[in-house]
């Protein structure tokens, strides 16, 4: 059992070399209330509103909701989430 436990242990970092911390950022649409979605990679451990905000305020975003229409910069709309995942990056081709 010892062999299949080293053998985890080399996968287990070899995809945590893969992989780093990223944030899902979610904004209400001011206008139709719906989520807007804006996703980045961060070195950050955790992330406040107050760095999601200097982060993501300059952005420019669009409701997805196809009958709204309403696009401004993320500052301009209400921060309801923030998710924290890791980005898996792609291998090199």
């Amino acid at each position: 059992m010892v062999p299949q436990t080293r053998r985890q242990n080399r996968m287990s970092k070899v995809l945590r070399w893969n992989m780093s911390k990223a944030y899902r950022v979610v904004f209400e649409c001011p206008k139709s209330r719906h989520n807007i979605n804006l996703q980045r990679k961060c070195a950050n451990a955790s992330l406040s509103e107050t760095e999601a905000m200097q982060m993501f305020g300059d952005e420019e975003i669009s409701c997805t909701n196809p009958n709204c229409g309403w696009h401004g910069k993320a500052s301009a709309t209400k921060l309801l989430r923030i998710l924290p995942f890791n980005w898996i990056l792609s291998a090199a081709t």
